[in-house]
């Protein structure tokens, strides 16, 4: 099986088609997406990251691997073999925590092969984009208030059903963010001069070591990645707390984003004490 996946650029919610004027120089709350796109079926997975996971994960190795384990979890077909393809970049996926990730799944059995192909800067184009349009031209004419909103206008951004919404918090299978960093450096060194290599792949046959190559015309070579004295077998990484939003972003939300929804509930008064003094302009900068 082959799967691609990518970020998308993130949306900033409550939304409306007919643009509230006061709203457009506010932050409202950020949801980010990020997708993996099953090749064969040509369906993709929106995953619909709320603010606070953001905040606390962020978008490198760690939310982008928990991310991928969840789809296998959920989403995949059961594959024993699998092709992986994503971007150059190095913060999220071009890292020693993504390729060691794949080891360990061949290592516990999850696969029997695996192999990561990335694309070279200013070449960076693939499916995932294409949906991602898709999503972002229903986008500009939807209007969204809730995360549930937001996830509908994905489902009608596809009359096939192809684009389909993912929430982080979905009741019947949550997305759980785990510390993969720091779990996966107990077992695998880094890979030297990361960065030169474009193809990696790993095997059942050679546990521990990852098959190398410049392009895919070049000859492969061999790197053993697995640390001597090391025991793999079931242990797991430990999830990572999501914290609620801190006290000045949830009364900056009350106060300027709640008076200029049509639902309140979207940015509901904060349970926690509001600060001396809320800075408006700091999640501008942020946001940008």
């Amino acid at each position: 099986m082959h799967y691609s996946f990518d970020y998308a650029q993130q949306v900033l919610y409550p939304h409306y088609a007919q643009q509230v004027g006061p709203l457009y120089f506010k932050t409202p709350r950020k949801c980010g997406c990020f997708g993996v796109c099953c090749e064969s079926s040509g369906s993709q997975i929106f995953y619909l990251v709320d603010e606070m996971y953001s905040v606390a994960v962020g978008r490198g190795a760690n939310s982008v691997v928990s991310m991928v384990h969840h789809h296998f979890q959920h989403h995949g077909y059961g594959e024993k073999n699998v092709s992986l393809h994503m971007d150059n970049c190095t913060g999220q996926n071009k890292n020693n925590v993504v390729i060691s990730y794949g080891m360990w799944r061949v290592m516990v059995g999850l696969h029997d092969a695996l192999e990561y192909s990335l694309m070279e800067a200013g070449h960076t184009k693939f499916s995932p984009d294409w949906h991602f349009g898709l999503w972002k031209v229903r986008w500009r004419h939807s209007t969204a208030e809730t995360l549930e909103d937001i996830s509908k206008t994905v489902s009608d951004s596809s009359r096939g059903g192809h684009n389909i919404p993912q929430l982080v918090e979905d009741p019947t299978k949550p997305v759980v963010f785990y510390d993969w960093a720091k779990f996966l450096k107990q077992f695998f060194r880094p890979i030297p001069h990361l960065k030169k290599y474009y193809h990696f792949r790993m095997s059942s046959a050679r546990p521990g070591v990852v098959f190398v190559k410049d392009y895919n015309f070049s000859i492969e070579t061999e790197i053993n990645i697995l640390r001597q004295g090391v025991d793999i077998a079931g242990k797991f990484p430990n999830r990572i707390t999501i914290p609620e939003l801190d006290a000045c972003r949830q009364w900056y939300l009350y106060n300027e984003i709640a008076p200029l929804c049509d639902n309140s509930s979207v940015c509901p008064k904060p349970a926690v004490p509001k600060p001396s003094k809320v800075k408006t302009q700091a999640f501008k900068t942020k946001s940008e």
